[in-house]
């Protein structure tokens, strides 16, 4: 049962690494080739069928179907394209101003090595490398006595032309999954910095709020990409690093979730840019990665509904790339053996490094025992529930093996909800798209592993009805990996470009690649 709307509310190596993926392949083209679907583009129809069903993998519920536009290639995944109403004026003026998403010859290329999501994932994980940065950290105060870490790009690394047989940035692989906790994370080490001084005012420059994805900060490879491809474009970057993440201090006992608590931070980090940075004035868009695109997708509907008499929390529009839309059927896809083997393990190891930065806020100094704490039930204040107070499962936190036993342990007991599977259906997304007012783009993989694309039935749906959002789905990516073909270990190019694309098309932005006119300082 899905909620309904509140407001308010290491891998294996070799020949371990075949025998693990080769049944996911099979298993993956057994299910693409019983996918059959209308599909129309702009201008041109192909058929395969007049309508289809898209029979979902974890519950067995076939789903009507039938896109608007799902662009398709002879030798693409059902779900390719764009999915939107080419109606919507939004849809028109991006198809005009962002070439990738307007035409096969600017479409994403996937290395040709990373056909299968599998691949792509770990070894866009593992490989990747980006540009050096340089952070100033503010630290906001928040009404509960936490803290959020916000990170504004003081500057980035010079790009050195090999053809001028300059040295070129020298980089190591990052870690295995960059998102990571700090401290500990590889890309930590060497790829950034912090300065003293803030970036000078500029509050007529719009502002791009990163949030990166599950248990990250603004250490990750993407994140650093993107936030210099923003700033070469003329933006202002700052990252927005989560309660526990990106090294940032706990000082209440508090942690983050996909949406009880967290769209309240949203709205506070929001706040404190547009009052700081932009004189309360100005452009501010945001970019959200998996678990924050969650987030983000969820302050939208609330900036439409439940908080919609406050502009100085507006976000003037959005990107969510590679999101768990539809969070029950996510959870389930993690739960299978090699999926849970190689992600969500890694995911709760990563989780439980959060857990112990947080751990003193909940436990008894003097016991050692967990100690009654606030429950929070969102709209800005602690509310009490029956007791007004949970105790967080310390030995469950500190033994999780998966994201499901730290959010039973700790997230859905300090958020009020019942069972993990009533905060799954409840913090899902895809049920409040019908409600954003807000232009958004939805970017996601087909073959991501970790949000397959066989859970998007609803969003689509839901994306083809509102004016304010466009879908996008890849045939290839895996799970925020989308390597360039060209440079497949350097940043995520064709994703960076179609993100800036959408939003300065949204928000009628003039682009810039003048070096006098770039959104920090360059650094050798």
């Amino acid at each position: 049962k899905r909620g309904e709307w509140q407001p308010g509310v290491g891998p294996p190596k070799g020949l371990m690494m075949i025998s693990f993926v080769l049944p996911e392949i099979l298993t993956l083209i057994q299910t693409r080739s019983s996918l059959h679907h209308s599909v129309e583009t702009l201008g041109c129809t192909r058929t395969n069928s007049a309508h289809g069903t898209l029979e979902t993998l974890f519950t067995g519920k076939k789903v009507a179907f039938s896109p608007a536009i799902a662009t398709r290639r002879a030798d693409a995944d059902a779900l390719e394209g764009i999915h939107s109403d080419p109606s919507h004026p939004l849809t028109l003026r991006v198809l005009e101003n962002v070439p990738e998403l307007a035409s096969w010859d600017k479409w994403y290329a996937h290395p040709r090595l990373l056909a299968n999501g599998h691949a792509h994932t770990i070894l866009a994980a593992k490989l990747r490398k980006t540009r050096k940065v340089r952070y100033h950290r503010d630290l906001l105060r928040t009404s509960d006595g936490g803290v959020l870490a916000i990170d504004l790009l003081a500057g980035i690394q010079r790009v050195v032309d090999p053809s001028n047989k300059k040295e070129t940035i020298r980089t190591v692989p990052s870690s295995l999954f960059t998102g990571g906790a700090l401290p500990g994370a590889a890309e930590e080490a060497g790829f950034m910095s912090f300065v003293r001084d803030p970036p000078p005012l500029e509050p007529d420059r719009p502002m791009l709020l990163l949030a990166s994805g599950l248990g990250g900060g603004s250490q990750d490879t993407y994140v650093r990409s993107m936030a210099a491809t923003a700033a070469e474009r003329g933006w202002q970057v700052a990252v927005l690093n989560m309660r526990a993440c990106g090294g940032s201090p706990v000082t209440s006992p508090r942690l983050f979730s996909a949406y009880r608590g967290a769209t309240d931070d949203v709205r506070a980090a929001v706040r404190y840019l547009r009052a700081t940075r932009l004189g309360g004035r100005g452009l501010l868009a945001a970019i959200g990665w998996s678990n924050s695109g969650t987030i983000l997708n969820n302050a939208l509907a609330e900036q439409a509904t439940t908080h919609a008499n406050d502009p100085s929390h507006f976000i003037d529009a959005g990107v969510a790339y590679a999101t768990p839309l539809n969070m029950p059927a996510n959870s389930a896809n993690l739960q299978r053996p090699f999926h849970k083997t190689v992600y969500d393990q890694n995911l709760g190891k990563s989780l439980r490094v959060l857990w112990s930065a947080a751990r003193d806020q909940y436990i008894d100094g003097v016991t050692g025992a967990p100690m009654p704490v606030p429950v929070f039930l969102g709209l800005g204040e602690q509310t009490l529930c029956e007791t007004g107070t949970f105790v967080a499962d310390d030995k469950l936190a500190c033994s999780a093996l998966g994201i499901r036993e730290l959010d039973e342990a700790v997230t859905r007991r300090q958020y009020g909800y019942a069972s993990v599977d009533e905060y799954y259906a409840a913090a899902s997304s895809d049920q409040r798209l019908p409600l954003i007012k807000t232009p958004l783009l939805l970017l996601n993989a087909y073959d991501d592993p970790i949000v397959p694309g066989r859970s998007l039935a609803d969003a689509i749906e839901h994306a083809q009805t509102n004016s304010n959002i466009v879908m996008a789905i890849t045939s290839h990516g895996g799970h925020l990996g989308w390597c360039d073909r060209d440079d497949p270990w350097g940043g995520p190019r064709w994703t960076e470009r179609v993100a800036c694309g959408f939003l300065e098309t949204a928000l009628q932005i003039k682009v810039t690649n003048d070096c006098e006119h770039m959104g920090c300082e360059l650094f050798d």
